[in-house]
């Protein structure tokens, strides 16, 4: 969870609204706090699509915003932990904020028994989507091709299997132009390679024994701290001059 507080000094404005009741300077502080809430959420967006190639949507709806109210007045930018399917981005996105390895990713988990536990990379762009990240719908047939997910015969095509058998390719013994690569000498799995012509392979996936590690290049709080620092005291100064001019008008 990475989270970061927006507040105000709010003795700063008393004086300013000294006329007012106690309800309507906190109401007019909650008011300031939310408007940079949403502003810093803009710019964590904005910077995200200068620091990361092609972000998803997903990757952009990462951080959300919890408003505060005339009752607390701390509003809390969040990433988002929880995802109903794949790795929620607040998740896949600490390594590119703190630094450091990421950690197994479910597909990983899928290919174990076929990569030895092993950390996976795409080798080749028709593993990518159109945002440069592993395409779900490749991952899954390269699953199904070697039986990690399912009998991989539903999935291939009766002229595949005719030609894959002529040449005598398989994987694993079974009719799938995807396959396991090894070492040579201590046979460790070294990736998934894919059949695309008489006698040519290539790789598609490559298997890594350690865990990616990546540099620090994405700085949130440092985002936040910069917007509240360039929205906030105007935001204030609204929240302020709308506060008197209801007060006024009472």
């Amino acid at each position: 969870m990475v989270d970061f507080r927006i507040k105000v000094d709010v003795k700063a404005v008393q004086k300013q609204l000294s006329d007012l009741s106690a309800r309507g300077i906190k109401d007019a502080m909650a008011f300031a706090i939310n408007a940079t809430g949403k502003r810093c959420i803009s710019d964590l967006q904005s910077n995200m699509k200068d620091v990361f190639d092609r972000p998803t949507p997903f990757t952009l709806k990462g951080f959300y915003f919890k408003p505060a109210k005339a009752s607390d007045l701390t509003g809390v930018i969040l990433s988002r932990d929880k995802a109903p399917k794949g790795t929620p981005a607040g998740k896949y996105l600490a390594p590119q904020i703190f630094g450091g390895p990421r950690p197994m990713k479910k597909f990983e988990k899928a290919l174990a028994s076929i990569s030895g536990g092993q950390y996976v990379v795409p080798a080749s762009p028709i593993a990518l989507d159109a945002n440069g990240n592993l395409n779900r719908g490749f991952l899954t047939q390269v699953l199904s091709r070697l039986g990690v997910m399912s009998n991989e015969s539903k999935n291939l095509s009766e002229k595949t299997r005719r030609r894959l058998a002529k040449q005598k390719k398989n994987a694993r013994g079974q009719a799938s132009e995807f396959f396991v690569a090894r070492e040579k000498g201590n046979g460790r799995p070294r990736g998934i390679f894919k059949l695309v012509g008489k006698g040519h392979v290539e790789p598609v996936l490559w298997f890594l024994p350690r865990p990616p590690s990546y540099r620090k290049r994405f700085d949130p709080e440092q985002v936040v701290q910069q917007a509240v620092d360039k929205y906030a005291p105007g935001a204030i100064e609204a929240a302020v001059r709308g506060a008197i001019t209801k007060g006024l008008g009472r």
